[in-house]
């Protein structure tokens, strides 16, 4: 096991240093810095197993120079040695292979080499080679490995989850720090909180086998980039695109396209920043699903219209437009009942969610339609 220790505290750094060549045989001591920035650049060169570091540093922090070393190597374990007992409630669990607290202790210290060797002995088994990785983005974000079973990450906190969902949504850009300081921790200017859920982040990636997911620092900010991956929304669009004019040559092919969307664009979390593109795709869908459903009703085949509709209103209940349709479908085939029903449902729904009177244009049909009906 290759380590580096950092400190700026010579007394302390050189104790440390003493502790690992009288009782760790395993262990290694590349080198030892009192400069961070020194450290920092021989570690670009070459690459330890891990680092010991201290937090409370001049120049540069412990915790950002954690994050540097993260972009050096993801792989480099990352143990915190420090005299304040705070960080360990604020950052360190998360973001470290572990934290120690000064005076170093021999029997602390040992568990900590254990520890360390066990996860640098899992580190070097082959990993499986995933031969397929499918990335579901309908209402939430699932991971489809190899032909299996869809699989929901767990993260450590939410912050990682939207963390890693805005960055995947904005996947192959660059995403400044203070942009992602503004979503997630508007209140404060401790970049410490990024650093460490960007570590969570890539820490659970690695987790699930997703080596072709990256994340990386790139001009004061970050870039999360996939590799051989197929996301379900971009092949869904794709497909749309795709379709050739309908007609009843392809009209199952249009069906099985309607019939692929499963929902709204990470439409399970929320996220004001995701409402745009939510809202595009259920555009897309929704009039998808009356061209189909029209293309029906010219062709004389009212109960496959109304089929497609009924699906529609399931997905997408608060659309007025679905209503509308229904209704004029079911007034043509002289259902009275079913008409009435339409209107009263829109009528509860809207009154009850939003607390507003159907559209004028459809208000103005209805009546028009019982006038027709019931005084004609």
């Amino acid at each position: 096991m290759r380590v580096i220790l950092i400190d700026d505290e010579y007394l302390a750094l050189r104790r440390l240093e003493d502790i690992f060549k009288k009782n760790f045989d395993e262990v290694e001591v590349i080198a030892v810095y009192q400069n961070a920035l020194q450290a920092y650049e021989e570690i670009k060169l070459n690459s330890p197993d891990v680092v010991f570091l201290d937090i409370e540093m001049p120049g540069v922090n412990g915790l950002e120079l954690a994050e540097r070393i993260q972009e050096i190597d993801h792989k480099i374990e990352i143990v915190f040695v420090t005299g304040y007992n705070k960080y360990a409630i604020e950052a360190f669990e998360l973001f470290a292979f572990d934290y120690m607290l000064k005076p170093i202790l021999i029997n602390r210290l040992n568990k900590t080499v254990n520890r360390l060797k066990q996860r640098l002995k899992n580190d070097s088994l082959p990993l499986k080679e995933d031969k397929d990785i499918y990335i579901q983005c309908f209402n939430q974000i699932k991971v489809i490995k190899d032909g299996g079973k869809a699989e929901v990450l767990k993260w450590r906190t939410t912050k990682a989850q939207e963390l890693f969902a805005y960055l995947f949504h904005n996947r192959d850009k660059i995403v400044n720090r203070e942009t992602l300081m503004d979503l997630l921790w508007p209140n404060t200017n401790n970049t410490q909180q990024l650093y460490t859920t960007i570590y969570q982040i890539r820490r659970t990636l690695k987790k699930y086998g997703l080596g072709s997911v990256s994340i990386k620092s790139s001009n004061g900010g970050y870039i999360l980039s996939v590799e051989n991956i197929r996301i379900d929304i971009e092949e869904w669009e794709h497909n749309l695109y795709q379709l050739e004019p309908l007609s009843s040559m392809n009209r199952m092919e249009h069906e099985q396209v309607f019939n692929d969307y499963q929902g709204d664009y990470l439409g399970d979390y929320g996220y004001l920043w995701a409402e745009g593109e939510k809202e595009r795709y259920r555009r897309l869908w929704l009039n998808h699903g009356l061209r189909l459903s029209r293309f029906y009703q010219e062709k004389g085949n009212n109960e496959y219209a109304i089929n497609i509709l009924q699906k529609m209103q399931k997905v997408y209940p608060e659309n007025e437009e679905i209503y509308f349709e229904l209704m004029k479908i079911y007034a043509s085939m002289n259902r009275i009942t079913a008409v009435e029903k339409q209107y009263l449902m829109l009528c509860k729904l809207l009154s009850r969610e939003l607390d507003v009177v159907p559209s004028q244009v459809i208000t103005n049909w209805y009546e028009n339609w019982k006038r027709e009906k019931y005084y004609l």
